[in-house]
């Protein structure tokens, strides 16, 4: 195997998925430097933020056409030549509708390698999910995105779930000293309801009995209305909007300093960065068991706690330990519970399923 090509739509820039691509192809770069890595975006105009592609080779087509069809052929045909091109080993599709955009492109170009899907979100959420289906492999990021994949007709044996890579970090960040008032963290996109369900965090926190703090870090089009229900609830002087962060994690190292516990309220997940961005830390999570995600990471009492997705009472129960007796949390043993998600032990596990992949004619 010597040339990996990654396909996928244009994306934000800004998220979990972008991280972790990036940090796969430069674990790639270094690790095997015979192996190249490309990238090839389909879009619809030249607006993607491509700060995070740095160092990264990648290639770009473009089509507005308003039908669809026209569109995705235009974009077919583009990648065929591509692919005639590059001639790559293995193409990862990074997200669902890319599969049958590459699939279709891998028969127009007479090519032959395999195909594997690695969508990013949950497909019970995504546009086109049943589109997963034309590649020959999957690597699921969840439990929960494998068993969506099987109930679209994906054989379990061409799944492999890999979960997400976070870097192991040398340093804690620490609960606040006992006596202390309970200081919560949120990081992500401020959705009110929807996905984030940034509602449910703020009626939780309303319900909860003594002193406690809130940083919250992330930013949305719901923003300001997060901002005016937490004044309806008699909290704003509680809460802390940090908005948008490029580096949130130094922030809350530099300004922060110590977190009680990171707080999750979606309603549903691909494989949410932040809990193992936190757990890397030492940081207690405290999350909904929502689809997909945070059940494999959560360790009830060891790292963190879930509570039933939607359950504000729950969620609130589990946030009063911090209020009246706070738990003994020992941040290095939540750092060393999550050890099968740092990057080394995950990327020899890609590794490996790619090359089997490719010593492997597909049926």
């Amino acid at each position: 195997m010597k040339k990996i090509a990654f396909v996928g739509e244009a994306v934000s820039g800004f998220g979990g998925m972008e991280t972790v691509i990036r940090d796969v192809i430069h674990a790639f770069r270094a690790d095997t430097p015979t192996v190249t890595s490309k990238m090839f975006f389909f879009c619809r105009d030249d607006r993607m933020d491509k700060g995070w592609l740095e160092g990264i080779d990648a290639d770009y087509t473009f089509s507005n056409h308003k039908i669809s069809f026209l569109r995705r052929a235009r974009h077919v045909r583009a990648l065929a030549r591509w692919l005639r091109e590059e001639k790559p080993d293995v193409v990862i599709c990074i997200d669902v509708i890319s599969c049958l955009l590459a699939n279709r492109a891998r028969q127009k170009s007479g090519l032959h390698f395999p195909l594997f899907s690695w969508p990013h979100f949950s497909l019970d959420h995504k546009k086109h999910a049943e589109c997963v289906t034309y590649a020959d492999y999957h690597l699921a990021i969840s439990s929960g995105i494998k068993q969506q994949m099987i109930a679209r007709g994906v054989p379990e044996a061409r799944i492999n779930v890999i979960f997400n890579p976070v870097a192991p970090k040398n340093t804690v960040i620490p609960a606040p000293a006992a006596g202390e008032v309970p200081k919560f963290l949120y990081v992500g996109r401020m959705k009110f309801e929807g996905q984030k369900r940034i509602k449910d965090l703020l009626d939780g926190l309303a319900a909860l009995e003594g002193p406690w703090t809130l940083h919250a870090i992330g930013d949305g089009s719901d923003f300001e209305k997060c901002r005016r229900y937490a004044s309806e609830k008699g909290i704003a002087d509680r809460i802390t909007w940090h908005g948008w962060q490029a580096e949130p994690w130094t922030l809350v190292q530099r300004d922060i300093k110590r977190v009680s516990a990171l707080l999750l309220t979606s309603s549903f997940e691909g494989f949410p960065m932040t809990l193992l961005e936190a757990m890397s830390y030492g940081i207690f999570c405290i999350s909904s068991d929502c689809m997909s995600g945070p059940g494999d990471m959560i360790v009830n009492g060891v790292n963190g706690q879930l509570y039933p997705p939607g359950d504000v009472s729950a969620f609130t129960a589990a946030l009063s330990g911090f209020t009246r007796q706070p738990p003994a949390i020992d941040p290095t043993t939540i750092q060393h519970s999550i050890h099968r998600f740092y990057i080394d032990a995950y990327f020899e596990n890609v590794k490996a399923i790619l090359r089997h992949a490719t010593e492997t004619t597909i049926q």
